[in-house]
């Protein structure tokens, strides 16, 4: 029966879309309405897209922290706010889930799901009333983007993902840089410390094999440790590497870049009191002129 619904559907919307619908409005029509996760770029207004920004104009509802909400109230205006969506899935009875003992560390993996799951009825319950709902995701939601928490319980044809630009390209900006092509660059990776070496930081084996080729990183999340971090990141390159740490990408007012090399980020970083918003970029790309560099490089292999 529900394969059935779901052909009876896909054939509706096929329809209205060859009458000159988009895909959503054949979906409203049908009588559902869609759960949008809006990415609204990694600050403020002036960062977003003017579809990011025309969706939010066109919700129901909106799903946001705090901070958002203040933001981009005048794209808000006087729709109802459901919930702070990051709420509890970091925390747990008021402290912060590093922080907790062995025994609330496993009450708070099963309290963040329930929780989760408590909203996700919410949504659906709202799109079945024909409402769209729009959650605000900071950067791009498909890259570090927690709103897939939310977005993954969804069937594809509830769901709409509106793309955001991503911190990585506001601080690639700020550096002025060509990432790749870059000198003998191969490819450009990012990740964070926990998915490269494991949150136990132990897996060697990677650094090692990531070593034997020209690679350029991009890390986020990565100044919680940087002692660690950079000790680690010296058995893949060598310490006169350059890297540089973009603090608050995109925000024109509290934006700035500290440089270094792998050698010494560590003790720079040191001192530092902001130990999230910041993202870290390690290659040669960062001095020169890396693009020329590559060109050239190509020229002589010919």
């Amino acid at each position: 029966m529900k394969q059935l619904k779901q052909m009876v559907v896909t054939a509706f919307i096929a329809v209205a879309v060859l009458a000159g619908f988009f895909p959503s409005q054949a979906v409203a029509a049908w009588g559902r309405g869609h759960f949008y996760v809006i990415g609204i770029g990694p600050s403020d207004p002036q960062m977003a897209t003017l579809q990011a920004l025309n969706t939010i104009r066109q919700m129901d509802a909106i799903i946001a922290p705090e901070d958002h909400v203040k933001l981009f109230g005048e794209y808000i205006g006087d729709k109802p706010i459901l919930f702070d969506p990051w709420k509890g899935l970091w925390d747990y009875k008021g402290k912060d889930y590093r922080s907790l003992t062995k025994e609330e560390y496993a009450e708070f993996k099963v309290e963040r799901f329930r929780l989760r799951d408590e909203r996700v009825e919410q949504i659906r319950k709202l799109i079945g009333q024909g409402k769209n709902v729009g959650l605000l995701d900071s950067g791009n939601p498909n890259l570090f983007g927690p709103s897939h928490w939310y977005s993954e319980p969804f069937d594809a044809q509830d769901l709409v993902i509106i793309p955001g630009m991503g911190c990585d390209a506001a601080a690639m900006a700020a550096l002025g840089k060509s990432i790749i092509p870059a000198y003998k660059t191969r490819f450009v990776m990012q990740t964070a410390p926990m998915f490269l070496t494991g949150h136990d930081w132990e897996d060697r084996q990677i650094l090692k094999d990531l070593s034997k080729y020209p690679v350029s990183m991009i890390q986020y999340m990565a100044l919680g440790n940087p002692e660690k971090l950079f000790s680690l990141l010296k058995e893949m390159y060598q310490p006169e590497t350059p890297c540089a740490v973009v603090f608050w990408a995109g925000y024109p007012d509290r934006q700035r870049v500290v440089r270094g090399t792998v050698g010494d980020m560590a003790n720079k970083l040191s001192g530092e009191k902001e130990k999230f918003m910041g993202l870290l970029f390690v290659g040669d790309f960062l001095e020169g002129k890396p693009y020329e560099g590559a060109m050239k490089l190509q020229n002589e292999e010919k």
